[in-house]
């Protein structure tokens, strides 16, 4: 059981309950937070304890269990303790008023570390190799991305453009859907979205797809409309606290992703990708210590 989980399976555990908390109410959320907040369960944990804990019932407890994909608190708890044993450090803690600046160094630090291992173990390298494809072979890649994913488009449509790939990225609502309605079969569209819930990007990648384009998505949720509208979808895992906030490590997981995208596409044409790649460093060369 717990014995034979590897360390990989054993990270999955979190992010894969991460990645399911929008399928939970708010107080069955507030429990499965509870849960995987290292420090909460441990090999001893009682439902009755975690029920006093959190002034909840016992069958609420089982039926969270129930929804997160286990058999009972029991299984819970016992995936639970292979997750945190398998952390590379104590898990996302928060920042406090306290805090010296080495303090607020190593928890940065820690929790980008965690959050990329657990990102790490549920990526599929079949989906992200199948994404490269697509991407290589469409006649427009367009990337769309609102606030903090936007800064994460514009970065992957600079790398493209280094290999030779002309993308564009979007993040005002209209311009999104001017552009959406005119791609065709054989375009790709890649949606950055963490949530995987805001209604003007749901509505822009509806009207991409009703053009038949493809749609790649990166996103935290495998149950968000994002996922469901979406071709290929790549998981960014990531829950954050109120001063570091859920979008500082997802930018960590989603730039690492698509930086796994990107030497994907080189991999497909190495020598052609290294030649253009090293003809962009070339061109801008001159600029350098200029200005």
């Amino acid at each position: 059981m717990v014995d034979l989980i590897n360390n990989e399976n054993a990270l999955a555990i979190g992010a894969k309950i991460k990645m399911s908390l929008s399928q939970l109410n708010t107080t069955e959320r507030g429990i499965a937070e509870w849960f995987i907040t290292r420090g909460n369960v441990d090999k001893q944990t009682s439902i009755k304890h975690v029920a006093s804990s959190l002034n909840v019932s016992e069958p609420l407890i089982v039926k969270v269990a129930k929804k997160l994909g286990y058999t009972g608190f029991r299984e819970l708890r016992q995936a639970l303790w292979s997750y945190f044993a398998a952390l590379p450090f104590d898990k996302e803690e928060e920042i406090s008023e306290d805090d010296s600046i080495e303090l607020v160094l190593d928890k940065i630090f820690n929790n980008s570390i965690n959050a990329l291992k657990e990102a790490q173990s549920v990526a599929d390298p079949t989906v992200i190799a199948e994404a490269s494809r697509l991407i290589l072979l469409a006649g427009h890649v367009t990337l769309f991305g609102v606030g903090g994913s936007a800064t994460v488009c514009l970065d992957f449509e600079h790398k493209l453009l280094r290999i030779g790939i002309l993308s564009h990225s979007y993040n005002d609502y209209h311009l999104m859907l001017m552009v959406a309605c005119q791609l065709a079969e054989g375009d790709v569209v890649i949606v950055i979205s963490q949530s995987g819930d805001t209604r003007e990007l749901l509505q822009a990648v509806q009207v991409a797809k009703d053009r038949g384009a493809k749609i790649i998505c990166i996103t935290n949720d495998n149950v968000s409309l994002l996922s469901q509208l979406s071709d290929l979808s790549i998981f960014s895992p990531a829950r954050g606290g109120p001063l570091l906030g859920q979008n500082a490590v997802a930018r960590i997981i989603q730039l690492n992703l698509l930086d796994t995208l990107f030497i994907a596409l080189v991999l497909q044409d190495y020598h052609g990708a290294k030649e253009k790649l090293e003809r962009s460093i070339e061109i801008v060369k001159p600029l350098h210590g200029k200005g």
